[in-house]
């Protein structure tokens, strides 16, 4: 069973609880309006040799019964020991039908216990499936036969059991093919989403990969940072905590960490000068991440292709807008000729900021580069 679908308080799929509270409700009020109108016609159809005695508070008590049945199924549903009780009360009258029934309805279809038997297959067939629905409907109809004598109406009532039978079976299997559409719809649904989490999370591995460890390899390699520097020594460090932590399936740090702090090491690791203008602003670890390896990624371009050895960083924060902005004076590029592979400014800033609600800038010219990161609270 698919884990996405919710079932209802007895364990039954969305489509077939439905359908049972809707029939539950239908049988409820049917049978309901039934009996009223059963002891109407038994009042009014009162003649020798029924006698008032007897006939008054049978009718009383249908009157109760029925009351209660129109109560109990539409506030709770049919129980199955309500529906026994009413296969139990039919049975009855009907077995007791030529003390009820004026003699020349005894038997007929059209009279008031006919009615009423008629009402309960119905009943019975919509709350039950036919398994034991059947075998109830052929029980009141045996016991109208009893007190009938009527073979021909029996034949009937056989023929009312089979089709309500047939037919709530028909409902109930497009119930349950509707469930089954509706499980396999949600299955696929968490299976997509799933692969969109892995998916999600091997893109920020790959940024983190290209923006952090790949940009000191660059840095290195351009002679950005001595092979003996202790900022080497402690930039390893982090990336290689920051490895174990993502071969171990974690990822996340600290509830917030303060963003001005983690810039201003970032410049200091990039190989630049780097004047900063940080304003003291604290973001969820998982936004400083980003930021911090977009700017990273941004510093690294300008050490790579902007000819330039110094940059500028600033941060400020206006009415829950966090933004920050790496500018160079270097000879720039043309941001919409940069080829699909190149995996640092599409991914690594761009896709970087995306992946935490945030969105990133890129512009870019003559003058110089200009990379704009924002993310709102």
């Amino acid at each position: 069973m698919a884990l996405g679908v919710r079932l209802d308080a007895g364990g039954r799929m969305p489509a077939t609880a439905a359908l049972d509270r809707v029939t539950a409700r239908c049988a409820a009020v049917m049978r309901g309006v039934a009996g009223v109108v059963a002891a109407a016609a038994a009042l009014l159809a009162l003649a020798p040799p029924v006698e008032a005695g007897v006939l008054v508070p049978v009718v009383a008590g249908l009157l109760c019964w029925s009351v209660f049945f129109l109560w109990a199924g539409w506030t709770r549903g049919l129980l199955p020991q309500v529906v026994v009780f009413e296969v139990l009360i039919t049975s009855a009258l009907c077995v007791f039908q030529r003390d009820l029934v004026a003699g020349t309805l005894i038997g007929d279809s059209a009279s008031w216990v006919g009615g009423l038997v008629t009402m309960t297959i119905v009943v019975i067939n919509l709350t039950w499936r036919a398994g034991p629905a059947v075998p109830a409907g052929l029980v009141v109809v045996a016991a109208h036969l009893i007190g009938s004598g009527a073979f021909a109406v029996a034949g009937i009532h056989v023929l009312q059991v089979v089709a309500t039978a047939l037919l709530m079976s028909l409902l109930r299997k497009g119930a349950a093919d509707a469930d089954a559409e509706l499980a396999a719809a949600r299955d696929a649904e968490e299976k997509a989403t799933v692969e969109r989490e892995r998916r999600r999370d091997e893109r920020a591995q790959n940024s983190r990969m290209h923006g952090s460890v790949l940009a000191t390899l660059m840095m290195i390699g351009a002679g950005g940072i001595g092979a003996t520097s202790p900022m080497l020594r402690e930039t390893a460090a982090r990336h290689l905590a920051d490895l174990d932590r993502m071969s171990e399936g974690g990822g996340t740090g600290p509830d917030h960490v303060p963003l001005h702090d983690r810039l201003a090491a970032g410049a200091a690791r990039s190989g630049l000068v780097v004047h900063t203008r940080l304003v003291p602003v604290s973001v969820p670890w998982e936004v400083g991440e980003a930021f911090l390896e977009a700017v990273a990624e941004a510093l690294a371009n300008v050490l790579r292709h902007a000819n330039v050895t110094t940059a500028t960083v600033t941060l400020t924060e206006d009415d829950g807008l966090v933004a920050v902005e790496v500018r160079d004076r270097g000879m720039g590029f043309d941001v919409a000729g940069v080829p699909d592979h190149r995996y640092g400014l599409r991914v690594s800033i761009l896709a970087r900021m995306e992946m935490v609600g945030g969105r990133g800038v890129v512009e870019s010219g003559p003058q110089g580069t200009r990379v704009t990161l924002r993310w709102t609270r």
